[in-house]
């Protein structure tokens, strides 16, 4: 059967292909390009078909649908200049998801994203980046947590972000420095309701906010594989918002971390940096919120065709409205999140075109409300995950997937415990 005729019988048997896989993308791939007006074109598509027993993460009144997802997507590269190695890269891909059993919950996104790395000269290169994503959050996940049921529909948001990195000094230096600048802007489709006095209310807009980020990273070279790293970063949050002036969340954030970084030694290969971060409110009846942040990770390969993979992190968030509840004594509200997680991840290559993935996370999130005085604990969430998947790669354009995921919630509220799993059935096809 030629390339043809196989990728036809896909296309005509779609209800029997893969929804949400986790394929795995850090695969070294052979997908062929096409040289198009000086660019490079690579064309994938991916079909996807899965069942979810919990469509809305709900704990009581749960629903379960079959899913099928459509994601073609197209990678554009080129290089040009005259002095060093400069080249542009565009990413696009869409996914439409069709929900069998709750036509409400089924959705169309897009992702476009563009990145420039040029060579001003040996010691500089300068690297810029942007994009837009029109993406959904499904019912009952950040903001419609524990209320997915009463939402008609997921959802959706517009963000817009772009970055400027600049690197003085060559990968191979004993001292490097990397300054960067970075723009994100998240805009909630408008979602209106009737108040008591009949007037028409917006209920997202208190969600959109833009964030600048700037800082930088140094890194100096102790050994033949190893860095010392010097992180600093400060954030500038704003709300579009708040209708409530007590409500206020905008804040700026300064973080100090420590670390290292090494490359295949002992067979490993990994990072790890720890500081503190420190979160200063404007509303001046906010006391500011320190905490102590760390971030790791350590890939030990010891053998060529297995590798167990470790991360760990400790850093604060927005509460994206899901710390707005009443606490157990009294009605404070959270403004800031603690969110501290651990995973493990094992994949091995059983033969040379079969590999597996194994995985275990746990995350806890605690919603602290900061004053004058004190910090008081609203609620903790205590999550966790266990993933499996096979990946048969039957040639360089065409690959198959098949994955499960359990995922459960604990909370001191009621109100957002749940637990979910689903199964997914995929294949990747690269077109060239």
């Amino acid at each position: 059967m030629d390339k043809f005729n196989v990728i036809l019988l896909i296309v005509l048997s779609l209800p029997l292909v893969s929804y949400a896989s986790s394929y795995d993308d850090e695969k070294d791939r052979e997908d062929q390009s096409i040289p198009v007006g000086g660019f490079l074109l690579t064309p994938s598509v991916n079909f996807k078909q899965g069942h979810d027993n919990n469509v809305t993460s709900a704990k009581e009144e749960t629903s379960s649908s079959w899913i099928t997802v459509f994601q073609p997507s197209l990678n554009a590269v080129t290089e040009f200049g005259e002095f060093g190695k400069h080249n542009f890269e565009m990413d696009w891909t869409f996914t439409h998801g069709a929900y069998h059993a709750s036509l409400e919950d089924s959705y169309n996104d897009h992702d476009v994203s563009g990145k420039l790395n040029y060579e001003l000269a040996q010691k500089h290169r300068l690297m810029a980046q942007a994009g837009y994503i029109q993406g959904h959050e499904e019912r009952g996940s950040r903001f419609s947590l524990g209320a997915g049921n009463t939402l008609a529909e997921p959802d959706t948001y517009k963000q817009v972000f772009g970055g400027l990195q600049y690197t003085y000094g060559e990968p191979t230096a004993d001292a490097r420095l990397e300054l960067e600048i970075g723009y994100l802007d998240n805009n909630y489709r408008s979602i209106f309701e009737e108040r008591s006095n009949e007037v028409l209310f917006d209920t997202t807009k208190e969600r959109d906010r833009s964030t600048v980020k700037y800082g930088g990273t140094f890194y100096y070279k102790v050994g033949a594989a190893t860095d010392i790293t010097v992180e600093l970063w400060n954030s500038d949050i704003n709300y579009d918002f708040t209708e409530n002036p007590q409500n206020l969340l905008d804040s700026e954030e300064n973080r100090a971390l420590l670390g290292a970084k090494w490359e295949a030694t002992a067979l490993t290969t990994g990072f790890f940096k720890i500081g503190y971060t420190k979160k200063d409110f404007e509303l001046e009846q906010r006391d500011s919120f320190g905490s102590l942040v760390w971030e790791a990770e350590v890939l030990w390969e010891p053998k060529t065709y297995s590798k167990f993979k470790f991360t760990t992190g400790q850093t604060t968030d927005e509460t994206n409205g899901e710390g707005f509840f009443f606490g157990s004594n009294a009605p404070v509200k959270a403004n800031v999140v603690e969110n501290t997680q651990y995973a493990i991840e094992w994949t091995h290559q059983w033969r040379e075109r079969i590999t597996s993935k194994l995985g275990y996370a746990i995350s806890d999130d605690i919603y602290i409300a900061t004053d004058p005085t004190s910090e008081l604990e609203i609620r903790e969430d205590n999550n966790s995950a266990i993933t499996a998947a096979i990946f048969y790669d039957m040639n360089y354009w065409l690959s198959f997937s098949l994955d499960y995921k359990y995922s459960d919630r604990e909370s001191t509220n009621e109100n957002y415990i749940y637990d979910r799993d689903f199964i997914n059935l995929g294949v990747r096809i690269a077109l060239f």
